[in-house]
């Protein structure tokens, strides 16, 4: 039954991880998959299930709801389930919540992190248990922590661990996780289960999960023959090929506009190529634009949605390396395995080189390359 079932999504804390991918945006508005963000992902697993809501929690601004406001009818032509962004982290506010869905079994995860879930299966095997909450452990390579965890459970369960939450006047970066956690506590059983989930820790994860599930023929093919995920990245339009364009074994999304070389990249809507710029092993997120002449090699180009006519990559700029193992010296944690980040709307002025396993910060402008037009590897302009 569509109404006997809600899905909360929990955000992931917010520890500069993946630096500029997640410094003005949740983890929800990160693309990914080629054409998606990861709330694409969270919505897929809630209406596949035929959730009568699913509650985002957020810890940011960042425009996630109006990114969901137009979801009312998906490609097979059914209504979309009722969907909720709160910002609020109060216990009561979780209370108003149970009050206004009143279904009779709930599902809370860490929905922030992309992942296809088959939630139906999930609950055909708890109610196989007949108990009245169940934890079940995400199997990930083979391994299981409490880190990535499924919380499956009744409604009188959940509104008891709620309710002392309430007169404790609980508070937490995380409410859904401390509730959880509650819930946890009063003593549920534990179970093993394979799902495909994705947890991205670093820009090598981004950048090396991003791949797998494109050039994954099996994920390939749930994500873009799957319905009921839908992107809303960009209105309709075509990918645009220029007659000096090249492109090889690379994916392609639609509305972006190629005329130079595209090589084993991912390359998402909106995104320009110009004339004679060379692309290789590297992801170019919403928007971006690379300049006239310009080489990008094992590079992650964010998303451009300051100036569209002023590339993100100046002409004949140099960004990235084909050497191996590179660490960037500021933020050794994050960015490694010779990947460079280039920030949201930032702009590298003509005839720079950067070199690899380095980050240039959001909005960097041309004033940034004035002392320095070479960025050596491991170098962070900040």
């Amino acid at each position: 039954m569509r109404n006997s079932f809600t899905v909360i999504s929990s955000p992931s804390s917010r520890d500069g991880s993946l630096l500029s991918l997640t410094e003005s945006r949740s983890r929800y508005m990160l693309p990914f998959g080629g054409k998606f963000r990861v709330v694409d992902f969270t919505l897929r697993n809630s209406n596949a299930l035929g959730a009568a809501y699913t509650i985002l929690f957020n810890d940011i601004d960042d425009g996630l709801d109006k990114y969901i406001v137009d979801r009312d009818i998906f490609d097979d032509g059914s209504v979309a389930h009722l969907v909720r962004v709160i910002y609020s982290q109060e216990a009561s506010q979780f209370q108003s919540i149970m009050d206004e869905t009143n279904t009779t079994h709930y599902i809370l995860y860490n929905g922030d992190n992309p992942s296809i879930i088959d939630f139906q299966d999930l609950l055909n095997r708890f109610a196989k248990k007949n108990v009245d909450a169940m934890i079940y452990l995400i199997e990930i390579d083979g391994k299981t922590t409490m880190a990535n965890k499924i919380l499956v459970t009744k409604k009188k369960a959940l509104q008891k661990a709620v309710k002392k939450a309430v007169k404790e006047n609980r508070q937490a970066p995380n409410l859904v996780e401390m509730i959880i956690n509650m819930v946890i506590n009063q003593g549920v059983n534990r179970s093993a289960y394979k799902a495909h989930y994705w947890p991205v820790n670093n820009i090598p994860d981004y950048y090396n999960i991003t791949r797998e599930i494109v050039w994954n023929q099996e994920i390939f093919s749930l994500l873009y023959k799957d319905k009921i995920i839908k992107s809303r990245i960009t209105s309709d339009g075509y990918a645009r090929l220029g007659k000096n364009a090249e492109v090889v074994n690379s994916f392609m999304s639609d509305f972006c506009q190629i005329d130079g070389k595209v090589d084993n990249s991912i390359i998402y809507p909106g995104v320009i190529v110009e004339e004679k710029a060379e692309i290789r092993n590297s992801i170019l997120l919403p928007f971006a634009h690379v300049g006239r002449g310009a080489t990008v090699i094992r590079s992650i180009i964010d998303e451009n949605i300051g100036i569209p006519e002023r590339p993100n990559v100046g002409v004949y700029c140099n960004i990235g390396t084909e050497k191996e193992h590179l660490r960037n010296g500021d933020f050794p944690q994050s960015i490694f395995s010779s990947i460079t980040l280039l920030g949201k709307n930032c702009h590298v002025p003509d005839r720079v080189t950067i070199g690899g396993a380095c980050y240039v910060a959001p909005n960097a402008s041309e004033e940034a390359f004035d002392k320095n037009r070479i960025i050596h590897d491991g170098v962070s302009v900040i």
